[in-house]
């Protein structure tokens, strides 16, 4: 059964059973109000026929004998329909609408005067009873009071209400229909939408007005959408970077080794002279190192995705100490001035993946041609932001989004003279990652390249 149905019959469940609830109770509640003015007026009646019934027994003591009874007489003294029984419960005289005796008078006490109210197929009344002592005589007084209209009132009234009961019900029902729909509507809105998702248009959102719980769904609803969406290109991003990557691989890994063992075939099947043997061998030196670069930083990537690395708090002036010794005879060699200026502080770093990203940053640069590489670091916040200079050729700013990327080269022809692969900068992200750092790249593809990196300040130095 679907929401709409539940709500609609709860609706018109609740609503019916609320109205006819409420119905009866008014109409009960009329009725017995109606029955109290009547048991009133009754004991009113009653006290008066006592009245008569006192005076005739004070006057005529044996008015009841079987020699003095005159029942025509009697029934012009009173009001209302009487009966007087004895006290033995014998019908003494009676012009009561009942042949019966109406009340019970074994549950007669002294002193109480009892109602009963009897109900026909045609007539209704109020019985009252009470014994009545007067001289030598006692007897009980029961006296009738006719209620046949206030009975008929209330079956009209039961019969009335069923009839605006019912219309009431027929109008209702477009009403309750039209409130379902409107109910029911956002849902839908939100369960189209859904379908929508699923059917790949993720995209897709939802508007929704109001600040009710359907207003929350549907702005939770847009959110998750946003994060689905969100999710779908970025698994779509690394499916097109892992296709890449295989498809990248497969040619840094085809082109040498096509040549390789092309010159290797060359030298095995043909006599060359001493310098073809040479250029031969250095091509194919050239690119086993080429390969073994390759290698060496593939290994250290799937290393780094399938390792924890342990943080250890370390002085950024040692740090540096330390790698400008190691730098400086590779700059030195290729001819690049390196400055090291470092504000102290104390930052978190796993010492061998910290020197591997900034070799292969320093090595970026000296193949960018470059001639002087400046490392600066100072704090700025709760942040140590390290810089990386240089004045090289620099990057293309539309590149700038993809240098990240494995086998990505801006420019490839260098890069494999160079013995490069394109994974330095990915493994300098990973780095990164791992540190919980922050990396920014500024170039205009002319004038060098800056590298920002920011880390958490975890003290030292001087703000």
């Amino acid at each position: 059964m679907k929401l709409f149905h539940k709500i609609f019959i709860c609706f018109v469940v609740l609503f019916g059973i609320t109205f006819q609830v409420a119905g009866c109770l008014l109409i009960n509640f009329a009725y017995e109000n109606a029955i109290e003015q009547e048991k009133r007026f009754a004991l009113q009646e009653f006290q008066y026929n006592r009245y008569i019934m006192q005076s005739l027994l004070y006057s005529k003591p044996k008015v009841f004998s079987e020699n003095t009874l005159n029942i025509d007489n009697i029934a012009g003294n009173f009001s209302v329909p009487v009966a007087v029984y004895g006290t033995d419960k014998s019908c003494i005289y009676s012009n009561l609408s009942v042949q019966s005796v109406p009340v019970d008078l074994t549950e007669m006490e002294d002193g109480f005067v009892i109602y009963q109210i009897s109900r026909t197929n045609t007539d209704s009344s109020i019985f009252v009873c009470d014994l009545i002592q007067q001289y030598e005589t006692d007897v009980y007084l029961v006296t009738e009071c006719d209620i046949s209209n206030l009975v008929n009132d209330q079956n009209d009234m039961i019969s009335y209400f069923q009839r605006i009961y019912l219309l009431i019900m027929c109008m209702g029902f477009p009403v309750i229909l039209l409130l379902s729909g409107l109910l029911v509507r956002s849902i839908n809105k939100v369960s189209k939408a859904a379908r929508r998702i699923a059917e790949g248009r993720y995209q897709e959102r939802i508007d929704v007005p109001g600040k009710d719980e359907i207003g929350e769904l549907a702005v939770n609803f847009n959110h998750m959408a946003e994060n689905i969406e969100e999710k779908i290109v970025e698994l779509s991003n690394q499916a097109q970077q892992k296709e890449d990557f295989a498809a990248n691989f497969a040619h840094e890994l085809k082109t040498p080794l096509t040549s390789v063992i092309g010159y290797a075939d060359m030298l095995y099947q043909k006599d060359l002279s001493r310098e073809q043997v040479k250029n031969a061998a250095e091509y194919i030196l050239n690119e086993g190192m080429r390969l073994e670069s390759l290698s060496l930083k593939l290994m250290d990537l799937f290393i780094m995705d399938k390792q924890d690395f342990l943080l250890e708090e370390m002085s950024v002036r040692d740090i540096f100490a330390d790698l400008k010794q190691g730098i400086d005879p590779v700059c030195q060699k290729r001819g690049v001035r390196f400055h090291v200026e470092m504000t102290d502080g104390r930052i978190e770093v796993d010492y061998d993946l910290f020197k591997t990203m900034i070799l292969n940053l320093v090595d970026n640069s000296i193949k960018a041609d470059c001639e002087d590489i400046w490392i600066t670091g100072k704090v700025e916040g709760m942040v140590y932001q390290i810089c990386l200079e240089d004045n090289g050729k620099g990057i293309p700013p539309e590149e700038l989004g993809r240098i990240t990327e494995a086998f990505y080269m801006v420019d490839k022809s260098r890069a494999r003279k160079q013995h490069g692969a394109g994974l330095g900068m990915a493994l300098v992200a990973k780095v990164i990652e791992i540190h919980r750092a922050r990396m920014k790249i500024n170039s205009d593809g002319k004038t060098g390249t800056k590298v920002y990196m920011n880390f958490e300040w975890r003290g030292g130095g001087e703000e």
